[in-house]
């Protein structure tokens, strides 16, 4: 006969603690599939948040990028229609404003204006230039120039049979030590005068070359002074009826 250590009462105490358990296991596995569905739903809503974030950013930089493309085409035309402008402009510009000889006479005829001579007798003479007619030969002399450390003779030349004289001055070169020279230097300015036969002086300061015309009696007298050899000083003439 075989002894039953739990009894009755041990054998359905037992019984309970394996449905317990069974119960817990149950517990536990419907709350790892709960945590498992959970988990999956807010990855799979949190993939769908991300993507309708992607979304409104790539639609936004859509607008931005067509915005500045549209920015970029009005700035282009912008720049070629101130291109435009600005050709106009100079052309323009270059029609009204004087140029070169031009304005050398617009400043000259402003400058008898201002010191008192009527515009009348300014368009008589105008009109009544005409080109160089029965102009003679040119004529080519040199002569000395003058400096602060030459103290030979100061050179002058005649020009229509001594109606016009020109002498000069200058600066005076200097050699490899920085020391003065005797002859001038033709790369700095110089001064010209042009004496008339009546003692009338017309200084001329610059640059070589310098050009000058003197109108005395019904002669005009052309004169083109430029560097020649060394200490001296080249002046061309020539002179036409006037006017």
């Amino acid at each position: 006969m075989t002894f039953n250590m739990y009894g009755s009462g041990g054998v359905g105490r037992h019984r309970r603690q394996q449905q317990k358990a069974r119960r817990k296991a149950m517990m536990v596995v419907i709350f790892l599939v709960a945590l498992a569905g959970a988990s999956f739903w807010w990855g799979a809503e949190t993939e769908r948040t991300s993507q309708q974030a992607f979304k409104e950013k790539a639609r936004e930089l859509e607008k931005q990028r067509a915005g500045l493309e549209s920015m970029i085409t009005n700035l282009r035309s912008e720049v070629q229609s101130t291109q435009v402008r600005y050709q106009q402009l100079e052309t323009k510009y270059q029609q009204e404003v004087p140029q070169g000889e031009f304005k050398n006479l617009t400043d000259l005829v402003r400058k008898q204006l201002g010191a008192g001579i009527k515009p009348e007798r300014l368009a008589f003479v105008i009109e009544a230039a005409r080109p160089p007619k029965n102009c003679s030969e040119p004529s080519v002399k040199r002569f000395v120039v003058k400096t602060p450390v030459y103290n030979g003779p100061h050179g002058t030349v005649s020009f229509g049979n001594g109606v016009v004289t020109v002498t000069g001055e200058g600066e005076a070169a200097t050699n490899s030590n920085s020391m003065p020279e005797a002859w001038y230097d033709p790369g700095k300015p110089v001064k010209i005068v042009f004496i008339e036969i009546g003692g009338k002086r017309t200084v001329k300061e610059g640059l070589l070359p310098v050009q000058h015309s003197l109108v005395i009696g019904n002669k005009e007298y052309r004169f083109t002074v430029a560097a020649g050899d060394r200490s001296f000083i080249s002046v061309t003439s020539d002179n036409c009826d006037y006017p």
